[in-house]
């Protein structure tokens, strides 16, 4: 995938998040049990960094346990206004843009780190590397991550939300293997670009990145298999 594809691509994310950002708040309510079994995996743990945080319901779910540093980061504007309202003391959510190679700097070391539904948003394999290899260099020596992507394309309500990529004036060979452009009706119209991960796929890539793989499993949705999650712990060099 060329730049320009890419950051068309990113465009259109940042765009339909911020302009469907209460509706698609309102449609995540609660917690998937995924999340809630990968936290409980990670535990404890003093300190997070919550990479692509959304509406910040993780952050809100980890609200009066023993954490005393979160930092959930998002490219939405309007997502982030939905995080700050009602912020635990000590919580952060900032504006960040993830896919910046430089948006890693200076942040600190935290003893765990999440990105939940959101690397499946970012555009071709290297910038995917590069976010990854971003996400352990903010971990402590030895300390624990977990990921998790979307699988939708076996689920037939879902996979008919799959539209052409001729909707935004690209052509199929403008984009990698693996990547859809999907639907969305609620509150309006919106497409959204994601890449759908093959378990193998995913694994290769965090190895790359500097982790090991600790365990994988899938949660979520009315299918129960609806999110791939990874929990991986920093490689020590």
């Amino acid at each position: 995938m060329n730049t320009a594809t890419a950051r068309r691509l990113l465009r259109l994310n940042r765009d339909f998040y911020n302009a469907f950002a209460v509706d698609f708040a309102d449609s995540r309510r609660t917690l998937q049990p995924g999340i809630v079994r990968a936290l409980n995996a990670l535990r404890p743990f003093k300190s997070i960094v919550d990479v692509g945080c959304g509406d910040g319901r993780v952050g809100k779910a980890l609200a009066g346990l023993e954490v005393d540093q979160y930092l959930g980061l998002d490219y939405s504007e309007r997502l982030l206004h939905q995080a700050s309202r009602d912020v635990p003391a000590g919580f952060v959510f900032s504006e960040c843009d993830l896919t910046r190679p430089d948006w890693a700097e200076g942040l600190g070391l935290f003893d765990v780190a999440v990105c939940f539904s959101m690397l499946h948003h970012i555009p071709g394999a290297r910038r995917r590397l590069r976010l990854m290899q971003a996400i352990r260099s903010v971990l402590k020596p030895g300390h624990r991550c977990a990921v998790s992507v979307w699988q939708f394309l076996h689920v037939p309500r879902l996979a008919r939300k799959v539209v052409a990529w001729s909707e935004i004036g690209l052509q199929p060979g403008d984009v990698d293997a693996g990547d859809y452009l999907l639907d969305w009706r609620r509150g309006g119209r919106g497409l959204r670009y994601v890449h759908h991960f093959e378990e193998a796929e995913l694994t290769d890539l965090c190895r790359r990145a500097g982790f090991d793989v600790v365990e994988t499993f899938r949660s979520d949705g009315q299918t129960g298999n609806m999110g791939l999650y990874i929990l991986l712990k920093a490689v020590l060099y």
